[in-house]
């Protein structure tokens, strides 16, 4: 069983249902969009405090020059007045000059517009103004902004402004305010982006260093300069790493030493079973078939004992160059010529880089498998090829009862059995050739046997490193 899987986020999780979830968000991109988001709001805020600000401190101004403005064409109306009483031409610069800057009325006591500026309605602003006022007003279809002053005779003047000339500037202001900030904004987020990935590396260089490690490896994450926050993570993951590391240590010593301690006393029982069988002289008797169960006990015995000695290993112990031949001399045969069964051999390469003693065993394990599950007057067959990376395969393929397809996953799992086979074992022969392919680093398949019967179980070794 796995102790870890990568850091990084998972996908394809699925809920207690069943059912696809969303993939979780990173914790850099969460706090990217607090930022920026909390940062955005503000300047929203700040921005609409300034439009404000502006509208009011500009409205102030233009109220101050529309009141000039007033108190001006009051004036200049009533010399004009004047001069035409005296006989003498009004001065007109000053009027044309007043067209252009300002939207001006002069009114008559009965509401009468006496004259006005250019672009300025004919309808009088306000029909019956106070002595001096100022409102806003709609005119002609247009909002207006009004002052009006009265003067000797009833006369008043008044000046106006379309709210639409302060709304303009207004946008214009905005704009220009906008621009700007929008840049500052792009540039607070790269910074923001560039500073979280920088405080977030001591978390990626914890996931890393726990993302390499295996069920061999349980010393302490060490991360070096990290924040009191993922200390405290690490010292909490770090104390369940030595627990579990003490009770691997002990579940591999418990099995070990069972399994050293049991081996003697079956093959005391067995030799006494075998001098009572020879002294009562009873051939067929159900003293053979104790016999033969204290052989699948020993069995059994002698196969926890190779995983609890391979359980600890992290790599494969004195890695040579292994000569197949002489492995495949070193098999017992026995078996298989009681059965009638034939060995083939087809060794396109005939060396393999790994442990002599894990190669042997794993092979053994490989060809007991095949002559057990194998049938009368079958074949087992051995071939080795080269890859195109430069590793080996090697195959042990039989013609025997197969296991069917659905189950093959299943195989290598510790005491798992096909049922019905009517063959004896204890279902961790490929429990240890699984422990050997992972320490080797090659990968292990089942596949169909021969003449698409039987099983044939490969092994892809990697090249010599």
């Amino acid at each position: 069983m796995k102790l870890f899987k990568k850091w990084a986020g998972q996908s394809g999780l699925k809920s207690e249902k069943g059912t696809p979830t969303r993939p979780a968000w990173s914790l850099r991109r969460r706090l990217l969009l607090m930022v920026m988001g909390t940062s955005i709001s503000l300047w929203l805020v700040s921005l609409a405090i300034v439009v404000g600000v502006a509208w009011v401190a500009t409205s102030e101004v233009f109220d101050d020059a529309l009141e000039e403005g007033a108190r001006l064409v009051l004036q200049l109306g009533l010399q004009g007045e004047r001069d035409v009483q005296r006989g003498q031409e009004p001065d007109l610069a000053r009027g044309q000059e007043l067209k252009l800057r300002i939207y001006y009325q002069l009114v008559a006591a009965d509401g009468r517009v006496i004259t006005r500026g250019e672009d300025t309605p004919k309808e009088a602003f306000l029909a019956n103004p106070k002595h001096k006022e100022e409102t806003t007003v709609w005119v002609d279809g247009k909002l207006w902004r009004v002052h009006a002053r009265t003067g000797e005779g009833g006369v008043t003047a008044q000046v106006g402004q379309p709210m639409e000339e302060r709304l303009e500037l207004l946008a214009d202001m905005a704009e220009s305010l906008a621009w700007p900030a929008l840049g500052l904004l792009a540039l607070l987020g790269f910074l923001s982006w560039l500073l979280i990935r920088r405080l977030l590396r001591p978390l990626e260089h914890a996931a890393l260093q726990i993302s390499a490690k295996s069920t061999d490896d349980l010393t302490p994450v060490q991360a070096h300069n990290s924040p009191r926050e993922l200390q405290s993570i690490l010292d909490a993951l770090n104390a369940l790493l030595a627990r579990l590391g003490m009770a691997l240590s002990s579940e591999r010593r418990f099995t070990a030493d069972a399994a050293h301690e049991l081996r003697t006393p079956l093959a005391a029982l067995r030799m006494r079973v075998q001098l009572i069988q020879r002294e009562l002289k009873l051939p067929g008797s159900h003293l053979e078939q104790l016999r033969a169960d204290l052989d699948r006990c020993t069995a059994l015995v002698e196969s926890l004992l190779a995983l609890a000695r391979l359980e600890p290993q992290s790599s494969p112990p004195d890695m040579a160059m292994v000569d197949l031949h002489a492995l495949l001399g070193s098999l017992n045969l026995e078996s298989a010529h009681a059965l009638g069964m034939r060995l083939e051999r087809s060794l396109a390469e005939p060396h393999i880089w790994a442990s002599p003693t894990l190669a042997a065993s794993a092979l053994r394990n490989l060809f007991d498998n095949a002559v057990r599950y194998g049938q009368q007057g079958g074949r087992v067959r051995i071939e080795t090829t080269k890859l195109a990376h430069g590793g080996v395969r090697l195959a042990v393929r039989d013609d025997g009862i197969g296991v069917p397809a659905d189950q093959r996953e299943r195989l290598g799992e510790r005491f798992f059995r096909v049922l019905g086979t009517g063959k004896t074992g204890n279902g961790l022969g490929l429990s240890i050739v699984s422990r050997i392919a992972e320490l080797h680093g090659a990968s292990l398949r089942f596949e169909d046997g021969l003449d698409g019967r039987g099983l044939s179980v490969v092994l892809d070794f990697p090249p010599r490193s």
